[in-house]
Formats: structure tokens, sequence, C-alpha cells
């Protein structure tokens, strides 16, 4: 690969206008790069397109000494350099100064339509791998569901059906201000859920709340805790379960706490009963609230709990727990192919742009 480069005076930057401007449309074939929302993100034109403020196109000024896929793959290849010189309070993005500054390892034309068959073969084999471990991702994860769903669908002979409120006593978590003053305690939040089924004992917080946080206030083990309020309803409903507890912990404003008295029913069965969907439906369709849903210990009281005897509920409870574990593994292994994917993506871009390719 030659090693000459050029500047802007090689090829011209289109500054954005308003929407409704005829001076703003790139035509097709160009590229166009996000300088403030997406900073860093490029695209290829099929259409003749208007861009707004946060855009900029990028029109070679000759195609005989810039190929315009050649400049896309190269800008696609500098992505994190852009976005690291993005500066701003609220929305981070770059100026025209910098994106005209850019200097563009220039070889060739036919080198450079070399360049970009092979990329352009590469990323579309990639493309199609990473979309079938996306769904082998996706399966891996409806297997679990569809089997939980299965398992408290089906119930059995022997199989009884109480409400909540009947196994359990609930208790809203505490509030407290960064200008609270007290004794320490660790605390779990929301953030705290995502898909976990046990409480992360080892990542909680720890928050000052006013005065000594009350016994009646704190987590023991075995409890349920539940998303009670949150902007997406999605995350309603969300529960844990707790484990053995090192140290005195409490659970957030925004969480339910359900505490089993009833013997006849096991807390790993239970949590594993409120994970599926049916019961997951049943608790986001009764939160209340427009903007902001929220569970409450209403809803939760009336929900409808079937479950065999306590010796099969263990049985069941050990099955899920086999099956969570196995898919979770499944799930982690093709994460890891979509990582390297990513890492392979960024590596040939790395070589094209290096004369190493």
């Amino acid at each position: 690969m030659r090693s000459d480069v050029i500047t802007q005076t090689e090829f011209k930057i289109t500054k954005a206008a308003v929407a409704s401007s005829a001076t703003n449309v790139i035509p097709c074939g160009n590229v166009v790069i996000a300088t403030r929302v997406g900073l860093g993100k490029v695209c290829l034109l099929k259409q003749d397109t208007a861009i707004n403020q946060d855009l900029r196109g990028i029109i070679p000024k000759d195609c005989k000494i810039l190929y315009v896929r050649y400049l896309f793959w190269w800008l696609k290849s500098i992505a994190d350099l852009i976005i690291a010189e993005g500066t701003g309070a609220t929305v981070q993005g770059v100026k025209l100064p910098f994106i005209k500054s850019l200097k563009i390892p220039l070889p060739h034309l036919p080198e450079q339509q070399r360049i970009v068959a092979i990329l352009d073969e590469a990323f579309s084999g990639i493309a199609t791998v990473r979309a079938n471990t996306e769904r082998n991702l996706q399966n891996a994860r409806a297997l679990f569901e569809s089997y939980l769903h299965e398992v408290f669908s089906r119930r059995g002979e022997g199989w009884v059906e109480k409400n909540f409120g009947d196994l359990a006593t609930f208790r809203n978590g505490i509030n407290f201000t960064k200008a609270s003053k007290g004794e320490p305690i660790k605390i779990l939040g929301v953030k705290d859920f995502q898909s976990n089924f046990w409480m992360p004992q080892n990542e909680l917080d720890t928050v000052t709340p006013d005065g000594i946080v009350p016994d009646t206030d704190t987590l023991n083990e075995n409890d349920l805790v539940f998303v009670r309020s949150n902007g997406n309803p999605e995350l309603i409903g969300r529960c844990v379960l707790v484990g053995k507890l090192s140290e005195r912990t409490t659970h957030s404003g925004f969480t339910i706490r359900a505490r089993l008295h009833s013997k006849d029913v096991s807390s790993r069965f239970i949590c594993h009963f409120l994970k599926s969907g049916n019961a997951r439906k049943e608790m986001i369709e009764g939160g209340s609230g427009i903007n902001i849903k929220s569970l409450n210990q209403g809803t939760l009281s009336h929900l409808s709990v079937s479950f065999p005897s306590l010796n099969e509920q263990t049985v069941i409870a050990d099955r899920l727990d086999c099956l969570k574990t196995e898919t979770q593994h499944l799930a982690s292994l093709y994460q890891r192919k979509l990582n390297a994917l990513d890492e392979l993506k960024q590596s040939l871009l790395h070589q094209a742009f290096s004369g190493e390719l």
C-alpha cells in the first residue's frame, strides 16, 4: 500500500442545514457521519437523503482519487478516535474543523477497490454468522422460558392454588436522601435485579439512612424482593431471592419485600414461579400509574399461586436450577462469540488501513 495521505483538500464536507432546506440533501451513494447524536456512526446512503444538524455528509471531490466505499470503511475504522474527541456537557459532539483535519491513507484507486472488495465480503460473512449467533442466543434464553411456562401451566394432580397473600406478608422498602445521616447499611436497589435469581449481595451499595434501620425493614434469608416502581413497566415485578446474609441489609423504597410464613411452600419454587410468564404478566398488568408503573401489595396479595407437595417443589426447583445453569452457560458462549466477532471486525479494519490486509 502506498503511504500517501490526503486531507480535506481531496474531499468536501457538507455542513447540515435545517431538515426542510434543499441544501442539506446528500446524493445517493455518499457517506454520512454522525457528529453529535450517535457520534461516530457512519452510513452509506442508498438514496438521496436530507440530514439534520447532527450529521455531516462527506463527498469525494474526485472519485478517481478517492473511492467512496473506501472512505466509508475508513471512517468506520476510526469511529473510536472520533468518539474520543467528543466534547459537550449534555450531548458529546465534534466540530467541522476536526472532521476536516482528518487524514486518510490513500493508495491508488485499484488498491482501494481491492481493500473494499475484501472488507465487503468479510463483513457480509460476519453479519451472517452474527445473525445466526444472535438467533441461537435468543433460542437459548427462550428454551428456559418455555420450560418454565410449561411447568407452571401444566401443573399436575395434587397441586393446590392459593393467593400469595395467604402465604406471605409484604413490606415496602425504605426511603432516604443524600442528606440522611445514620448507621450505614447495605441496600438492595432496582439496579441489582436485572436477570438475577439470587440477590447479588457482594454488589450492593451502602447507604446511610436516618437513624438505625429497624429489624422490620431488614432482609432475612429466603425473603423475596420485587421491583415496585420504575419508569419501564417491563421491570415491574422482577424479583430476587435472598440467600444467606453476612451483614444487615435493607431494600429501597422502589421495592417490596415478601416474607413467606407458610411451611407449605419452598422459597426457591416460589421464586421460579414468580419469574414465569403468567405471573409476570399478572404483576405488570396490575401495576398502577400512567408514566411510572407501580406494583402494590394488593396486587401481590391477590396473585394466584399454584404449588404441589413440598417434596415435589424441591424436585421441580432443582430441575429448573439445573436447566437455568445450562442455558446461561450456552448464552454466555454465544455472547462471547458475538464479542469475538466484534473484535474481528475491528482487527480487519485496522489491517485494511495500516497496509496489512
